[in-house]
């Protein structure tokens, strides 16, 4: 790793005792560097320029004493129509090179050298090759001053492209502190949301606990011992309502059965009276309890005469005792729905009634209050250690981000003092 760096090491005596930054003082320690880097650019163009402007200047004034009236003095008429067309495309081409600006930056510097060189050499190589054997000491001049340029530009390359690459480090020097700050910065973030979370979660439960408590201490009292025995006495009443509930349906589905049965005997007869009694008295036991009294007892009454008068001339045959029971006694069908369907709306009311005023009381109404506040209490909870478990699992990958971040600082500077300073080991969580 920064194998660039190897002849940035100055001296062969051995090195003295590594100076220690921090983290805090590595910023300044790389603006100094780079600082010192462009002083020593700086310097190595400052050394160059006068020579290069120099070249510039004498290679402008050999151009300056090409003129183009010379032409007229070619003998070879073959050549002049050459120099003709060339010269001033030459002229053209090297007028635009020379012109370009030396700027005072170093790096500026060594970029506009290059490019006037560039462009005197394409110049040169392009109409200026047809040129030679019209204007000979000017042209031979005008390498001179080419190859002038190019030696001092090649000079300054090697130092030019140790300062590039001595900068570039000083930049990833520098990305790399951002990204052990921005990873300690995280470790740092996640230390605190844990410690609020723990404190949220501590409160919590202990709020929940209180809750918990007054629970408990509710379900010991008198009163509450008397709801619980309402409650099992309104339970009770339930399983009787259901009970009627399934009485019904047992009595319900064999009626359906049969009146399905007569229903489908009547359309075949043509007759639509009986077929629209057994189909409404059909529909009625098909829905649930509780039903009309009088709407009840009227429909169930005339279906089941339908049914008996199918049975009575052959047409309904009884497959069973139940379907048997149904047919042979008039108005059977019809008084056990009405007193089931009775029966089943007396006991809802009752319960209802009874299930209102236990709710009612005030230790029933107390549990709800205290179950209104354990519950987002419960949710907080829940909420609180699932983060904290994301936390926990993931704080040795965090820990491991942040020393492989400042391992990697320490390889950077050690390569980029060649070993003479190092940065002081982190503590536990980095600021940002």
């Amino acid at each position: 790793m920064f194998k660039f760096l190897k002849g940035l090491v100055k001296g062969s005596e051995a090195p003295a005792a590594a100076a220690t930054l921090s983290i805090d003082e590595l910023p300044a320690w790389i603006r100094g560097e780079e600082e010192k880097v462009r002083e020593e650019l700086a310097g190595l163009v400052a050394t160059h320029r006068p020579r290069v402007s120099d070249a510039v200047k004498a290679t402008k004034e050999v151009l300056a004493k090409i003129d183009r009236v010379e032409m007229e003095e070619v003998s070879h008429q073959k050549l002049a129509g050459v120099t003709e067309k060339s010269l001033p495309l030459f002229l053209k081409a090297m007028g635009m090179s020379l012109s370009r600006d030396l700027p005072d930056d170093p790096e500026g510097f060594y970029t506009a050298t290059a490019e006037i060189l560039k462009g005197c050499l394409s110049a040169s190589r392009g109409q200026g090759k047809y040129l030679s054997s019209r204007f000979p000491v000017e042209m031979k001049t005008l390498r001179h001053g080419a190859d002038l340029i190019g030696r001092e530009a090649n000079a300054m390359t090697p130092g030019i492209a140790r300062a590039r690459e001595r900068l570039r480090a000083l930049g990833e020097l520098r990305g790399a502190l951002g990204s052990y700050r921005e990873a300690g910065t995280r470790v740092a973030s996640a230390a605190e949301e844990a410690r609020s979370l723990e404190g949220e979660l501590a409160a919590s439960e202990a709020s929940l606990a209180s809750v918990r408590q007054a629970l408990g201490e509710l379900g010991k009292s008198t009163e509450y011992r008397a709801c619980e025995g309402e409650l099992a006495r309104i339970r009770g009443l339930e399983e009787e309502r259901d009970a009627v509930g399934r009485r019904f349906r047992g009595t319900a589905a064999t009626a359906i059965h049969l009146l399905g049965k007569g229903e489908k005997i009547a359309s075949r007869k043509r007759d639509r009276e009986a077929a629209r009694f057994l189909h409404e008295a059909l529909s009625l036991l098909g829905q649930e309890l509780p039903f009309p009294p009088d709407v009840t007892e009227g429909i169930l009454a005339r279906g089941q005469e339908a049914l008996s008068a199918l049975a009575a001339s052959g047409d309904l045959v009884p497959k069973n005792r139940e379907e048997t029971d149904i047919l042979g006694e008039t108005g059977r069908l019809a008084t056990e729905v009405r007193d089931l369907s009775l029966m089943f709306s007396a006991l809802s009311a009752g319960i209802d009634t009874a299930r209102e005023a236990v709710h009612a009381r005030p230790a029933l109404q107390r549990e709800r209050e205290l179950l209104k506040e354990a519950e987002p209490l419960e949710k907080r909870i829940a909420r609180a250690r699932e983060r904290l478990d994301q936390l926990r699992a993931g704080g040795p990958e965090l820990q491991a981000r942040v020393q492989a971040s400042f391992r990697d600082l320490e390889e950077r500077v050690t390569a980029l003092s060649g070993g003479s300073d190092r940065i002081a080991a982190p503590g536990p969580a980095p600021a940002g």
